[in-house]
């Protein structure tokens, strides 16, 4: 099977295994998956031995570009520019990585079926099996427009803790993981799993057993669901979004 380009195999430039080309992917996974945002949400890598990030700009998911992307400090000066300005809305994704050493990616979606379940209030539980990644790991933020954008970044860093997932109502949600590929694919994984519980709430189902889905999840670490779930979708990309692969010739 062919291996595609994971987080550690990453180079230099704008090439296929570039940040740069990978967030694009990401992005445009995200879409084909459901999590279209308009032209808010965010995609954001931590660069390596740096105090910065790479993010996207605004735009809709499926029409980024590696040439979009920028990389930003903490302190959000631009260090190296894309051909679109990055969106001034990514405070919160450098609170979250200084406040957690363990994550290297955050992903911020207005995706219709999690922000639908974000109005419920209700608390996420494993209504569908692949739900289980996410058993005991979903908070939630209540957006307050009267906080600055450094006490609004500082709050949701707080509010998510040591979880995956924060929740926000009328809103969206945020998400974080250890890589790139990870993240993208708990991303839509978890838009799946609330459009299951939205199901089941409305037909009087029952959760599973956080013993049962601890177990469950266990078995997908293991097994590497989330790295085959990533490569699928990369593969799928190719047929999908040819003008992606396409900006390589350029």
């Amino acid at each position: 099977m062919q291996k595609m380009p994971l987080s550690a195999d990453r180079a230099k430039g704008h090439g296929e295994g570039s940040p740069h080309f990978q967030i694009a992917a990401a992005r445009r996974m995200l879409y084909r998956a459901g999590l279209d945002s308009q032209v808010g949400g965010h995609v954001s890598l931590r660069v390596p031995g740096e105090a910065a990030f790479w993010v996207t700009p605004f735009q809709y998911f499926d029409e980024t570009l590696p040439e979009h992307v920028s990389k930003v400090g903490f302190d959000l000066t631009v260090l190296e520019p894309g051909s679109l300005p990055a969106s001034p809305g990514i405070n919160f994704h450098a609170s979250v990585m200084m406040a957690r050493p363990d994550v290297n990616c955050v992903i911020h979606t207005h995706a219709k079926t999690i922000a639908t379940f974000a109005t419920t209030r209700q608390k996420f539980g494993v209504f569908y099996v692949y739900g289980a990644m996410f058993a005991d790991l979903v908070t939630e933020f209540v957006d307050d427009p009267s906080l600055t954008p450094d006490q609004e970044g500082a709050a949701i860093a707080s509010a998510l803790g040591m979880n995956k997932v924060a929740l926000m109502p009328h809103h969206g949600s945020v998400h974080v993981g250890a890589s790139l590929e990870h993240t993208t694919v708990e991303t839509m994984v978890f838009n799946l799993a609330c459009e299951y519980q939205l199901a089941a709430l409305a037909s009087g189902g029952q959760p599973m057993q956080v013993s049962t889905a601890l177990a469950y999840r266990d078995a997908y670490y293991k097994y590497g669901f989330r790295e085959q779930m990533w490569l699928a979708n990369y593969r799928r990309l190719r047929a999908s979004d040819p003008d992606l692969f396409n900006s390589l010739s350029r």
